[in-house]
């Protein structure tokens, strides 16, 4: 059965089709004048409500008066009227497509609240890595084996943070954010803070030294903790390059900010300037054997592992952290050759 919209529609075709008709063959007497206002009122009738129907949603109220505008433009311009009214209701629907514009809202960045810190007994760094990763496990256990790492140096856990935010759990990757963002923002403060003092020490040397290198200081810490990567850290690494700089312009017996200018050049490849910079920072008193694992990585980088074997020999055994032990144990009995 026909709806009743097409009901309305083919009432309203045949009603206007019988005026017109009754207009152009019929005598203009005021009889068939009126006949014709008759049946043209009547298809008018018919077909507001269609009209109104397949109106936007929003085009629709208030109704009464948008059902005597549809019929008021159907009586007082026969045909054209509607027809007209029907491509400017579909104009009005589609353009807007057309031209879809996405409104975006600024929001701020979630805060996070870390849960009070978990006791890292029974915890050991290796077993945290594996339990985090593993899938199949309770998700109350990998929390916890998250938790745990709030008590390890962010350079050890940051890789294992970063590795927990890509995980499928929703609540693992918010807490690996949280404690992640949480060690950010302590050094992020603390850089803000510095770059005030240093700005407000325009004319005092000394202050002004003191703020350039605590920045070189804090800049080489979001890259050692690895809390920075991409353009941030090449940023960062630019800030630790002017602020040591800066700094050693005032004070260049400093050999603290000399050791940071040579990390911060191994790092970027710049091997002569990192030599440069680590053989100043001993003549100038720094201890050679603290400086020696840097030494050996500069050699190694560079192909020279003759070198790398000599450096790592002269390391003493105690008071090395246990990598740096089985490093210089291996180097000691031989280590790769050239």
């Amino acid at each position: 059965m026909a709806s009743p919209n097409v009901k309305l529609g083919m009432a309203a075709v045949s009603l206007e089709l019988s005026a017109v008709a009754l207009i152009l063959l019929s005598s203009r007497e005021l009889g068939v004048l009126l006949q014709y206002f008759a049946l043209h009122a009547l298809a008018c009738a018919c077909i507001t409500p269609l009209a109104w129907s397949l109106m936007p949603e929003q085009y629709r109220q208030p109704r009464n008066w948008v059902l005597v505008l549809l019929f008021s433009l159907c009586f007082f311009i026969p045909v054209l009227g509607l027809m007209g009214f029907a491509v400017g209701a579909m104009a009005a629907a589609w353009m807007p497509q057309l031209h879809r514009r996405e409104d975006f809202e600024a929001v701020a960045a979630p805060h996070y609240e870390l849960p009070k810190k978990t006791p890292v007994s029974g915890w050991r760094s290796g077993r945290v890595r594996q339990q985090i990763s593993d899938t199949g496990a309770p998700l109350e256990l990998r929390m916890k084996a998250l938790l745990a790492l709030q008590n390890v140096p962010t350079r050890q856990s940051s890789g294992i943070l970063r590795e927990a935010m890509s995980d499928s759990a929703d609540d693992l990757r918010l807490l690996a954010y949280g404690m992640l963002d949480a060690r950010e923002q302590q050094l992020t403060q603390r850089i803000e803070q510095a770059l005030r003092r240093h700005e407000a020490a325009a004319n005092d040397t000394e202050s002004r030294y003191l703020a350039a290198r605590e920045l070189a200081e804090l800049y080489w810490e979001l890259i050692y903790q690895e809390l920075v990567q991409g353009d941030m850290r090449d940023y960062a690494l630019g800030q630790v390059r002017h602020f040591c700089r800066e700094a050693l312009a005032h004070k260049v017996r400093d050999t603290g900010l000399w050791v940071i200018s040579g990390r911060m050049r191994l790092l970027a490849g710049d091997y002569n300037g990192a030599t440069g910079a680590f053989a100043t920072a001993i003549r100038q008193g720094f201890p050679r054997v603290r400086a020696a694992p840097y030494l050996a990585e500069l050699a190694f980088k560079r192909g020279d592992f003759d070198t790398t074997r000599q450096i790592m020999r002269e390391l003493r055994p105690d008071g090395k952290s246990r990598a740096m032990q089985l490093s210089a144990g291996f180097w000691g009995q031989g280590g790769p050759s050239a």
